[in-house]
């Protein structure tokens, strides 16, 4: 429980990693205002000069890096989410502008975000072999997730919403995931898995703290402002009723906000910002927010093994050789519902990315005219 004098922001911390992010949608936004003009002309004419080694690249993360601590996050070009070379050659592409951009740069920083389709979690596998660190992202599935742990990606984001959410005020997802989420935590502690969960896209800063416990949580700067204006008791937590993050074992060191993610370049728009979503995605399953459905929260499905405590062990799946096997087992999770929220997650980025492209497009057709 909180203390009485603690806001719920303070509280989540206390819990879990809370980093700061934004929606593609947002950065796309900023960078079409007319302040930042002088910017992307500055972007398109460092892009035009390293063009011959670099043909796409990033140039406006260089003014958010230093308000950074922690991990950066850059997405992975959506266009690229059906194919593992592209996907692959964007990641270790990134790792090299970051550096030539910026030659004292520690790449250990530098996280690449990458979409949870087989292609790009293939990518995702190729990538480590490299000492690239990657997060999978547009997650909706246990399949996704499970996928990632053993590709080696050091975070998955399920998307609480489904993105939708997040671009059509009338619209809502009647079905957030957390049992999703939950699961997926619970089964990289019972099998020895050390990626860890960054959840996001919540639409409510109830959904939030129903989440607390959770490795991380990326909110945007609404609901963070939110948060602290809020003060206690909190919502009962999912991971907590579940025997979770009692001791706060998700919590961020020291407390503090850790990872400024997102709106951090998109890594193939000749500089412009594109990040991880906030308030999007998903639908979760029958019953799901509660767990009352076959025990979904609580990870208690058939032919799992029992566990000493009473609770069942999620039982061990591998996909990592079987694409056949995955994309099964991926079509039929939920219905059917996550394949389709995840390739709606990815048509939304994908028409982002299009318009930043022209954007910068049209940017370096000024310089040169």
């Amino acid at each position: 429980m909180a203390k009485s004098n603690m806001n719920m922001l303070q509280y989540l911390q206390s819990k879990t990693q809370v980093d700061f992010d934004n929606l593609d949608m947002d950065a796309y936004n900023e960078l079409i205002n007319p302040h930042r003009a002088a910017l992307i002309k500055k972007a398109a004419a460092l892009a035009h000069q390293i063009r011959k080694d670099y043909p796409e690249m990033v140039a406006c993360a260089q003014t958010i890096v230093p308000n950074i601590t922690g991990a950066i996050l850059v997405m992975a070009n959506p266009l690229f989410a059906y194919s593992t070379q592209k996907t692959f050659d964007n990641g270790r592409r990134l790792y090299a502008i970051a550096t030539r951009l910026q030659p004292s740069f520690d790449t250990s920083r530098l996280i690449v975000k990458v979409a949870s389709t087989w292609e790009g979690l293939q990518a995702c596998r190729k990538l480590k072999e490299l000492g690239v660190k990657t997060l999978a992202t547009t997650a909706f599935t246990l399949e996704q997730c499970i996928l990632a742990g053993e590709v080696g990606c050091i975070y998955v984001s399920p998307f609480l919403n489904e993105l939708r959410a997040a671009v059509e005020p009338d619209y809502h997802d009647e079905e957030p995931i957390f049992d999703i989420i939950v699961d997926a935590q619970r089964y990289f502690k019972e099998h020895g898995y050390p990626i860890r969960v960054k959840a996001c896209a919540a639409l409510t800063t109830d959904q939030i703290l129903r989440l607390a416990g959770v490795d991380a949580f990326t909110a945007p700067a609404d609901q963070l402002q939110e948060l602290v204006n809020m003060e206690g008791p909190p919502p009962a937590s999912l991971f907590l009723e579940d025997g979770g993050l009692e001791n706060g074992d998700g919590a961020a060191e020291n407390g503090h906000v850790g990872e400024k993610t997102n709106g951090h370049a998109n890594g193939e728009t000749n500089g412009h910002a594109n990040g991880e979503t906030n308030g999007y995605t998903n639908g979760g399953t029958n019953g799901h927010a509660n767990g009352d459905s076959n025990g979904a929260v609580n990870g208690q499905t058939d032919g799992h093994a029992a566990k000493k405590d009473g609770k069942k062990k999620l039982a061990k799946r591998t996909f990592i050789d079987d694409e056949s096997a995955y994309r099964l087992a991926f079509a039929k999770a939920d219905s059917g519902r996550g394949q389709l929220k995840t390739t709606q997650a990815l048509n939304i980025f994908s028409e982002y990315q299009i318009k930043a492209e022209a954007m910068m497009g049209d940017a370096d057709m000024t310089m040169i005219g």
